[in-house]
């Protein structure tokens, strides 16, 4: 939520921001998507904006019976509960954040993976300008100790992106002229389908799981 300590004009430079924000909230301080974005980056450009990329551990759903793999793959579908894990190399990104200085207090926008608009919005007009000379940002891992805590946080992400992919492959699929689509690629986007769907179900039994036993653990 967007706190506003002064708001005599829906200007922006007439506003003092106290808190973060998404892009809707942003965007409703500006006449036009244009000016919200050009505002962006004249601060940049100034020198006052910092963006940073939150992460996440990625957990490859996983069989019991079968050795591990690197290609994350492998999983046994009728594993009850599923089991997911986590590789120390394997991140996802959480969100991203721009950070506006050089006003009363800092304006924080927040972009998250879960929130296809909103980073769609960010990779077409914020990104390349406001990476570093070899594409990144500033990364940090968000801070969960409790490690059921970071699991469930980290798979919840993965079923929102998974869900955004499966609306992406469903209209790719029926809005495709079937002329100029194979039969490998709709088997490849049939088969990409199955695999994200069935992940999503053992993600959902794995945090139901996850709060069972935290449950039973806090009724001990």
């Amino acid at each position: 939520m967007t706190t506003q300590t002064t708001q005599s004009t829906p200007n922006a430079q007439a506003t003092t921001m106290t808190d973060k924000m998404n892009l809707s909230s942003f965007l409703r301080l500006f006449d036009a998507p244009t000016d919200a974005i050009d505002y962006i980056l004249k601060a940049h450009d100034a020198g006052n904006v910092e963006t940073t990329e939150y992460t996440l551990p990625y957990y490859t759903l996983v069989s019991p019976s079968k050795p591990q793999t690197d290609t994350g793959n492998e999983y046994d579908r009728l594993a009850q509960p599923p089991r997911f894990i986590s590789y120390a190399c394997s991140t996802q990104i959480h969100s991203y954040e721009v950070a506006i200085t050089g006003l009363s207090l800092t304006m924080v926008i927040e972009f998250p993976m879960g929130d296809s608009g909103a980073i769609d919005w960010f990779t077409k007009n914020l990104q390349h300008a406001l990476s570093n000379a070899w594409g990144g940002f500033e990364c940090e891992e968000i801070n969960i100790t409790d490690p059921y805590d970071l699991e469930c946080s980290a798979l919840a992400l993965q079923h929102e992106t998974n869900l955004n992919r499966v609306f992406d492959i469903r209209e790719f699929i029926t809005k495709t002229d079937t002329t100029y689509m194979t039969d490998a690629q709709f088997e490849r986007n049939c088969r990409d389908l199955v695999d994200l769907i069935d992940e999503n179900e053992a993600i959902t039994e794995r945090i139901q799981h996850i709060n069972d036993v935290q449950y039973i653990s806090q009724l001990g």
